[in-house]
């Protein structure tokens, strides 16, 4: 269904080829369906999505205003334990036919059990999962899984029943760099989208360098890139507060005198960690301009099966675990960047 649902998306020109490698390689990492991964990494619209799911099922879409203002006796016509059992949510009701927002319209084992108890006829329609996921949170108190809550100050799908996602929302136009030292960030937040967008025309390493450390600095106090080369730890760039680190660049520390981060390297996975006043891993945050005791994630970045960089990011207001999921999306995307600038590197020297 994962590749149908892909070439659907080509055919209809709302995704490209190297986006869906892009996204079928997220999905083998964090798992979801692709439909889900798409819109999260901005790749596709939330609008777009539900059409072509439409086109693709057989069903008709929900659309966002029907799920604004549902009354109580609609939201009571299915049991809800059947309603967590079947994640579905009850539209309208329109003689007998009972129309029922579905992630998956062909299950029909949960369109023939809710037939039966509720008597009505039901009527499958296809809800995109982010969408179903925040119905159900307004209007049953089911918790959406973790991957789609809303952090506030950190960047989530934040689709809320009845109103526009925010990957179909227009970008700012012009392209939005780092701040100058003394210079504020740009008020407006760094999106996942501007992210992919900005990635896709990257010509150097720098470029996608800037495109993680903008969106840090959106997320999180403090961000940076650093480089592992030889042993060595390197800083790159870093943002603090919306303001470009003066100095980071010259940042350079031995490796193996960083645990958490040896541990990263060694795992080859995300580690988040408390580091407390006097903590030898704190020296990147001091290096950042922060102070000790600190939260901090560090996030491998990977070519060719060996971690070449880190993009290290440390916060005071608990937006670490929330923003995590998004920042695990930027590094991928950040993978998949310099490893297509190293092909053509190695294309133009053949």
């Amino acid at each position: 269904m994962s590749a149908k649902l892909g070439e659907m998306l080509l055919k209809v020109g709302a995704l490209t080829k190297g986006q869906l490698d892009q996204v079928l390689k997220a999905q083998v990492i964090y798992g979801g369906r692709i439909g889900t991964n798409l819109v999260e990494m901005g790749l596709v619209s939330e609008e777009e999505l539900a059409h072509v799911l439409s086109e693709q099922t057989g069903a008709p879409c929900v659309e966002p205003f029907e799920l604004g203002e549902l009354p109580r006796d609609v939201i009571k016509l299915v049991p809800v334990e059947l309603v967590r059992k079947y994640r579905v949510v009850p539209l309208a009701l329109d003689g007998k036919r009972l129309s029922l927002a579905m992630a998956n319209p062909h299950d029909f084992n949960a369109v023939e059990e809710i037939g039966f108890v509720t008597g009505y006829v039901v009527k499958p329609r296809i809800c995109t999962e982010l969408r179903l996921n925040a119905a159900l949170e307004r209007y049953y108190r089911i918790a959406r899984p973790t991957r789609f809550i809303k952090v506030e100050g950190g960047l989530r799908t934040s689709f809320e029943a009845g109103s526009a996602s925010a990957a179909s929302a227009p970008l700012t136009t012009g392209t939005r760099w780092v701040s100058m030292p003394g210079e504020k960030a740009p008020v407006e937040q760094f999106t996942v989208k501007d992210v992919a967008e900005m990635m896709a025309g990257a010509a150097t390493e720098l470029e996608v360098v800037q495109s993680v450390v903008t969106y840090m600095g959106g997320e999180f106090d403090r961000g940076g890139f650093l480089r592992l080369k030889s042993g060595k730890v390197c800083g790159v760039q870093a943002v603090a507060d919306g303001d470009v680190v003066e100095g980071f660049a010259g940042f350079e520390t031995e490796l193996e005198r960083l645990p958490h981060m040896v541990r990263m390297v060694e795992e080859k996975g995300l580690v988040m960690c408390e580091l407390a006043q006097g903590d030898v891993d704190g020296l990147v945050v001091r290096a950042m301009g922060g102070t000790l005791p600190a939260s901090a994630l560090l996030l491998p970045v990977s070519m060719g099966g060996h971690v070449v960089a880190v993009i290290y990011a440390s916060d005071a207001k608990g937006r670490l675990g929330g923003g995590a999921f998004e920042l695990q999306r930027v590094g991928v995307m950040a993978e998949l960047s310099l490893e297509m600038l190293s092909l053509r590197r190695k294309i133009k020297s053949s």
